[in-house]
């Protein structure tokens, strides 16, 4: 890992685990730094509002995502460029609540830098005995003229289906 994005990680995990260490960075980010937030807030918005991630894919895309989207997860497959392929998947989600997930999911933290904005989301998942467990997703935006123009994540297996949900 180069000393670059060693740096911003440990940045990340010390800015997460400062008390109110997103109260103090509000002070420091620029007007930009909040609009960037703000676009990221509104995006998961529109797709945590009852049945619009489906319902209204493309118009939620055509507005947050920039037509030359980079979307650096491979969560979303198949033909088109990144933003059609993003749309398709949502498109395809099923309507209602998911057993067992909380919806929507809680926000832990959202930091600025430039025109990078992490968000680290938490939701419950079911954990395979019955109850559930909290899992943590990571996004990063790179934001540009005021949408969405990269993407990166980590996400929890007991979301990709790539392993078991069991702590």
């Amino acid at each position: 890992m180069s000393g670059f994005k060693q740096t911003r990680v440990v940045i990340l995990v010390a800015a997460m685990m400062t008390a109110g260490g997103g109260a103090s960075q509000a002070a420091t980010l620029t007007a930009q730094e909040r609009a960037n937030e703000q676009l990221v807030l509104d995006f998961y918005a529109a797709l945590n509002a009852t049945d619009a991630a489906a319902a209204h894919a493309r118009s939620i895309a055509e507005r947050f995502i920039s037509p030359d989207y980079i979307q650096h997860s491979e969560t979303y497959q198949g033909p088109g460029n990144a933003r059609e392929r993003f749309i398709s998947a949502m498109e395809h989600i099923p309507s209602g609540p998911r057993p067992g997930f909380q919806a929507p999911p809680k926000t832990i933290a959202l930091m600025a830098d430039g025109d990078l904005v992490t968000i680290v989301t938490s939701r419950e998942v079911p954990n395979g005995a019955g109850a559930t467990r909290p899992v943590f997703i990571f996004n990063l935006f790179r934001i540009k003229d005021g949408r969405l123009a990269e993407h990166w994540d980590a996400l929890p297996a007991a979301l990709t289906g790539a392993g078991p949900a069991k702590r």
